[in-house]
């Protein structure tokens, strides 16, 4: 009876919230969820389920507004002196000389061409009588090249789960347009298709200018991504598949903002838990800090990525934890309701906006050893039940020698990958998606070369999984796209022919 009452109750809740506040683009798939809600709730609500309060998360909007669009408006305030706009025009009205590179600086946000370097360069050669080298003449009018007298406005690109990603990981600071633009040329030559970059990372830096008010109010420091969304139509434009990468619950900001949000430690002077004498975490079972969470994860809804992967979706298990105190936990399985809390509430969020919902889980905890489980409180079974996508961590360094038998498990990429893919399999519902993570990097590895790629893609493929992305934390790939360009019908291919593991 308590089960069924609580099912009700957050179905109820959910209903409440995603009609009350109509998210955009509209939820269109409520039947469904109701039907996934009854199915997990014996193992979601077993629990007394406690509700994020979203009641601010969306103001009510009219169907029938005749005033402005606020976020245009907003916009073109952001238009530097001496701009000047007439019609779908943008002009700029040179009260001094100034250099190409300083207009196109400037205008960036305003005109649809990606790279400043090229904007500075087409500014010159489409207003050939204004420009003197590389400066405009004072009393000159510049046109702006590709002028946006609105925001872009990005869509999802619409692929289905189970088409086969092929990503590697870029840090936040190597999306800028020369960089990602060497990236996606390497990436088209050699067969990838996808990209997972940071949008908030793990020291809690959200690495594009939000419009969520605690972001800007927290911030310390300047985001490198200077416009999202050109960002995403330009991958969308060359057929990449974006993925929004999220760090949850390592935070080092949030926890030095605001300590009252950090891991309480009574073993610390300042009585918060430290790591590596750090404040690197924030308490996953408070309401504030999933709320903050969730407030991007809903603005990153509307920005057209094709997925949002949470990361470090786990509670801490570096450091000494034996003085710790976690919110709302008294004993493991308090950990895994807290964490389901946060993704039953951003995958309802999802639903109907074209959006994938994803998670990296440690490696380790897919061969189910209670004591990595009651750390992380990551217990696949039921965080599954709310994600599109798991992304297992199967890096073979990881796991310490002699696991599963083996002297160095970083030598054994094909064991590792197709018995830890299938076993995230078996914990999952079914349609999940498993799409690990890849080992990039040479540590601990003997013989780190073309070969130890291509065996983790066989491995992955023996076992299961859908797709791949390949983790190198210094974004360094030649290696990576060497072994796939090399091995275009293993790459390309969703089976594997045999099931012997290869010899390196």
């Amino acid at each position: 009876m308590v089960i069924v009452q609580s099912i009700i109750k957050v179905w109820t809740y959910l209903l409440d919230k995603l009609v009350l506040f109509s998210l955009k683009p509209p939820i269109k798939t409520l039947g469904t969820l109701g039907i996934l809600f009854l199915a997990a709730g014996s193992v979601l609500l077993v629990r007394e389920w406690k509700p994020v309060d979203l009641t601010n998360f969306w103001a009510p909007t009219s169907e029938h507004q005749n005033t402005p669009d606020p976020l245009v408006v907003q916009f073109l305030e952001g238009l530097p002196d001496g701009a000047v706009v007439e019609g779908d025009k943008i002009l700029h009205r040179c009260d001094r000389p100034l250099s190409a590179d300083y207009l196109a600086r400037e205008y960036y946000s305003f005109s649809a061409v990606f790279s400043r370097s090229d904007l500075a360069d087409a500014l010159i050669d489409e207003n050939p009588d204004a420009f003197g080298k590389k400066y405009c003449k004072e009393g000159s009018t510049v046109a702006i090249p590709e002028p946006l007298t609105r925001p872009l406005e990005n869509s999802p690109l619409g692929w289905e789960k189970e088409r086969p990603v092929r990503a590697i990981y870029l840090r936040g600071d190597n999306t800028v347009p020369g960089r990602l633009m060497r990236e996606v040329k390497s990436m088209q030559d050699s067969g990838a298709n996808a990209i997972v970059f940071d949008v908030k990372d793990i020291l809690g830096v959200v690495n594009y200018s939000s419009r969520v008010p605690e972001v800007e109010e927290y911030r310390r420091h300047r985001p490198p991504i200077r416009d999202l969304s050109k960002v995403i139509r330009y991958l969308h434009d060359n057929g990449i598949y974006v993925i929004a990468r999220m760090a949850l619950f390592q935070d080092q900001n949030l926890s030095e903002v605001r300590p009252d949000l950090a891991i309480k430690d009574r073993n610390s002077p300042d009585g918060i838990l430290k790591v590596k004498g750090r404040n690197l975490w924030v308490d996953p079972g408070k309401d504030e800090v999933q709320a903050y969470n969730l407030k991007i994860v809903h603005e990153l809804l509307t920005t057209g990525v094709d997925e949002i992967q949470f990361d470090y979706v786990r509670y801490p298990a570096e450091g000494d934890l034996s003085g710790v105190y976690f919110h709302e936990v008294k004993d493991v399985h308090d950990k895994t309701d807290n964490l389901k809390r946060f993704l039953a509430t951003a995958f309802t969020m999802s639903r109907g906006t074209g959006v994938h919902i994803a998670i990296d889980v440690f490696g380790v905890v897919a061969w189910g050893e209670e004591v990595d489980i009651g750390t992380t409180g990551q217990r696949l079974n039921e965080l599954s039940l709310f994600v599109d996508i798991m992304s297992p961590m199967l890096y073979p360094s990881h796991f310490s020698r002699g696991y599963a038998g083996f002297d160095n498990p970083a030598d054994e990429p094909y064991h590792f990958y197709k018995e830890g893919v299938e076993r995230v399999l078996a914990l999952s519902p079914p349609g999940t998606v498993v799409r690990p993570w890849l080992q990039a990097f040479a540590w601990r590895v003997t013989n780190y070369n073309e070969d130890y790629i291509i065996q983790q893609i066989r491995g992955n493929h023996s076992g299961g999984g859908i797709g791949w992305m390949m983790w190198n934390a210094g974004n360094t790939y030649e290696m990576v796209y060497r072994a796939i360009r090399n091995s275009p019908n293993l790459v390309h291919s969703d089976k594997v022919d045999d099931e012997v593991a290869p010899s390196l």
